[in-house]
């Protein structure tokens, strides 16, 4: 193959008529811009669920234990005990939700009562609903509940503000302590609706859930937060994909430039491959040499497009470029996360795209017949 490339690369490197140069660049800039594009894209939905994923981790439980009839579970004390002498379990919290509404200096919100064990604070309020509501640390918030078909209104103090970081999370949730819960209810003592088990590795969530079922009655239901998020890591994961596919077909008819020079160029060296093939060249040897070409300028495109969607995302995560809607995403900000995995492939894609772009013209490039052009010479 010495042979093939060397001739290869001498013509890559030789003049060419105007037209045949604009091709060639025009290829080599689609390819780049192809090729970052997809990086700058996979990299944009792989920071995304991994952000959602961090978010959703730190704020909800990786395993939810309840009542399948959503009583309350008054044996919790004895069930945590039991679950926390598992090996995959780290710490087992008792919690319950409840809907209801708050009332603050501005306006009026739903929220969601979340009873947090162990709270430091009696009564926290997200960020986003105490900007909505009005609310500050050390005012009343006035809490409006169902409670036995009939409406009952608290007034307790607001001790702090969180923020989670999900939007959702922020603009509806109230943490409360299993005190401030009895009180708001009207209740003696607090038993738990659902056990939040936390983990030591969260990918053994599966199995660890396996575990507990098996070591649990039947009147308990048990969740993990791979099975609790599925549509939502499947909509992301499909997201990815079809901007694979849609990016790659950009790439496609980018590298249709290729075929384009190739088919200039072998036009133009019609007398040179005449040439070669009296001196003994082979088809093979032809078609090694036109090939070699065409994918030279894949792989500038592919080297340059690699560096360009790198720089891009870490641009856009230096600058802090990417920003969304929080009503509408949950989240405010996204860091870019290329993945070498997701680098090598879009390469791969993008090298087998021009290889196929190659093929028709080095064919015809191989089957010109010597004679012929010679005797136009």
């Amino acid at each position: 193959m010495k042979f093939e490339v060397n001739l290869a690369f001498r013509y890559f490197r030789s003049q060419r008529k105007s037209l045949a140069k604009f091709t060639a660049l025009v290829a080599i800039v689609g390819i780049a811009v192809g090729v970052a594009s997809l990086i700058v894209a996979q990299s944009l939905a792989r920071g995304f669920q991994a952000e959602m994923q961090n978010k959703i981790l730190q704020n909800t439980a990786h395993i939810t234990i309840f009542r399948k009839d959503g009583a309350e579970i008054q044996t919790y004390q004895q069930l945590k005990e039991d679950l926390e002498k598992q090996s995959n379990v780290k710490k087992v919290e008792a919690t319950t939700f409840d809907s209801a509404l708050v009332i603050g200096d501005t306006s009026t919100a739903y929220c969601v009562l979340r009873v947090v064990e162990n709270a430091e604070n009696n009564l926290s309020v997200g960020r986003e609903l105490a900007e909505k509501t009005g609310l500050e640390v050390g005012k009343k918030a006035e809490i409006v509940v169902s409670n036995n078909d009939s409406a009952k209104n608290s007034c307790i103090g607001v001790n702090g503000i969180f923020q989670t970081g999900i939007y959702d999370y922020d603009s509806t949730w109230i943490y409360l302590s299993p005190n401030a819960y009895n009180y708001i209810f009207g209740k003696q003592n607090f038993y738990p609706t659902i056990l939040s088990v936390a983990l030591k590795d969260i990918y053994k969530a599966q199995e660890t859930a396996v575990q507990l079922r098996q070591n649990l009655s039947d009147e308990y239901k048990i969740v993990d937060w791979q099975e609790a998020n599925q549509p939502l890591f499947a909509a992301l994961s499909l997201e990815k994909k079809v901007s694979l596919a849609i990016i790659s077909l950009i790439i496609f008819v980018a590298v249709l430039n290729i075929t384009t020079t190739l088919a200039l160029l072998v036009n133009e060296r019609r007398l040179d491959i005449a040439i070669l093939r009296t001196c003994g060249a082979t088809t093979k040897n032809l078609l090694s040499i036109f090939l070699l070409e065409g994918l030279f300028l894949g792989l500038i495109g592919i080297v340059l497009g690699t560096i360009l969607g790198l720089s891009v995302c870490f641009l856009a995560n230096y600058f802090r470029l990417i920003s969304l809607e929080k009503e509408v995403y949950s989240l405010n900000q996204i860091t870019l996360q290329p993945n070498l995995s997701d680098v090598f492939l879009i390469g791969l894609i993008a090298f087998a795209l021009s290889l196929i772009a190659t093929i028709y013209p080095a064919w015809k490039a191989a089957k010109v017949k010597p004679l012929e052009n010679l005797r136009t010479v």
